[in-house]
């Protein structure tokens, strides 16, 4: 998986964080499988981020909510890190 964009109504949306690992389909074959996906913020308050910033978010919600995908905002990649091995 080399590219991460969501099109969104208000531009592109690029997630600083997608976990993915390699499975197998049912004929054996190699097959990459999106596990989580995060968005690295300076906070995680709604009214300390720009409106387009959080347009943005809602949007990739939705978007890896219909693909069941786990989708969340972190404010470092030490917060999900920690996150991670809970």
């Amino acid at each position: 998986m080399n590219d991460l964009t969501v099109p969104t109504p208000i531009g592109e949306y690029n997630p600083d964080w997608a976990i993915v690992w390699q499975g197998q389909d049912a004929f054996g074959e190699p097959q990459d499988k999106l596990y989580l996906v995060r968005e690295t913020k300076g906070s995680l308050d709604d009214a300390a981020r720009r409106g387009t910033e959080n347009m943005k978010i809602a949007c990739a919600r939705r978007h890896f909510g219909a693909i069941e995908v786990d989708y969340n905002d972190v404010t470092s990649a030490e917060e999900l890190r920690k996150k991670l091995l809970e």
